[in-house]
């Protein structure tokens, strides 16, 4: 007909979608007609002018017909230096996680074919999984449990006026600092998370290895007995001695004092372990009355005594009686 549409805008309405800013756009005659409608006076004309206006510059970059503009109010050279410097804290953690990783890959490596071929070798699914979350409580609970120490000994170490008479002002000053900066920085927010993360599988992967100093942590699944390599739990078969033959399982029962262990799952920080064991009085089973106190003075040197578990905590643990082992 004689008539012909040039431009077409319409908004639509915020009652039903609750959103404070809406854009409704459509093509007309080969070009994008754009319609931004805030919830006024919510948000007022300046502030919709400005978000439209950085809105289609958007658009146009990235439709290629403009180049992004720097507002910043800094020399391109200054600009430039500055962006990346943001990325260094990503890029320093990123490359110390990937350096943790294939440091130890050759561990890593090997604990996973141990765990493949335990689950091979284990008729029940349910003995499997109780080992391997036996495996993963340790394998968590040594990093974070050394992790809370420090920030304990931090608390307890740090100098200054207290608040309250519980907390020192200075040490409460460092953490809003640095809650401050993770907050307002997207950098070193995401730098912070790579690392924390970089730290732990690094620090598992050294367990799984034996190297940086942790000789305490060993998650190794393989160990050696009698010469050769076991793999993954050994069998009772393999491990038991020529002297139980005439053990005397009623003298087990007792107080029993814990002078050193060979069982890696034993937190380092820990001392004055004492073991309660009492025999069922159907002689299958026995009964264990674990207590420890921790964290121990030479371990936390500051906080040792401010430990819930200072004086001590008590743990029960049940077991069978291996027949073969009975008299």
């Amino acid at each position: 007909g004689r008539y012909e549409i040039e431009e077409l805008y319409f908004a639509t309405s915020h009652a039903r979608s609750g959103c404070l800013y809406q854009a409704s756009c459509l093509t007309m005659n080969d070009r994008l007609q754009c319609t931004f409608h805030p919830a006024m006076p919510i948000i007022g004309e300046e502030q919709n002018a400005h978000f439209a206006d950085a809105f289609i510059e958007l658009l146009e970059i990235m439709a290629g017909t403009r180049s992004p503009s720097n507002d910043s109010g800094e020399s391109p050279g200054v600009d430039s230096a500055i962006s990346a410097l943001k990325k260094v804290p990503v890029a320093a953690a990123s490359f110390y996680g990937l350096y943790g990783l294939l440091s130890h890959a050759g561990a890593w490596s090997n604990f996973y074919q141990s765990v493949m071929q335990m689950k091979e070798s284990i008729a029940d699914p349910g003995d499997f999984w109780a080992a391997l979350n036996f495996w993963i409580f340790f394998a968590v609970g040594h990093p974070l449990l050394q992790s809370i120490l420090w920030i304990i000994d931090v608390l307890h170490g740090t100098p200054g006026p207290m608040l309250a008479d519980l907390v020192p002002a200075l040490f409460l000053a460092g953490n809003a600092a640095v809650i401050y900066a993770v907050s307002a920085s997207k950098e070193i927010r995401n730098g912070l998370n790579i690392f924390a993360l970089s730290a732990f599988i690094s620090y598992v992967g050294a367990s799984l290895d034996g190297p940086a100093g942790l000789w305490d942590f060993n998650l190794a699944l393989d160990d050696s007995y009698a010469g050769k390599v076991v793999k993954g739990c050994p069998t009772y078969d393999e491990v038991r001695q020529k002297s139980m033959d005439d053990f005397d399982l009623a003298k087990y029962q007792g107080f029993w004092y814990e002078h050193k262990f060979y069982d890696w799952t034993q937190f380092k920080e820990v001392y004055d372990t004492t073991l309660d064991i009492k025999i069922t009085e159907n002689g299958k089973g026995w009964i264990d009355d674990f207590a420890v106190k921790g964290p121990s003075p030479d371990s936390t040197s500051l906080s040792w005594d401010k430990s819930p578990v200072a004086n001590g905590a008590h743990y029960f643990m049940l077991g069978r009686v291996d027949e073969r082992n009975s008299k």
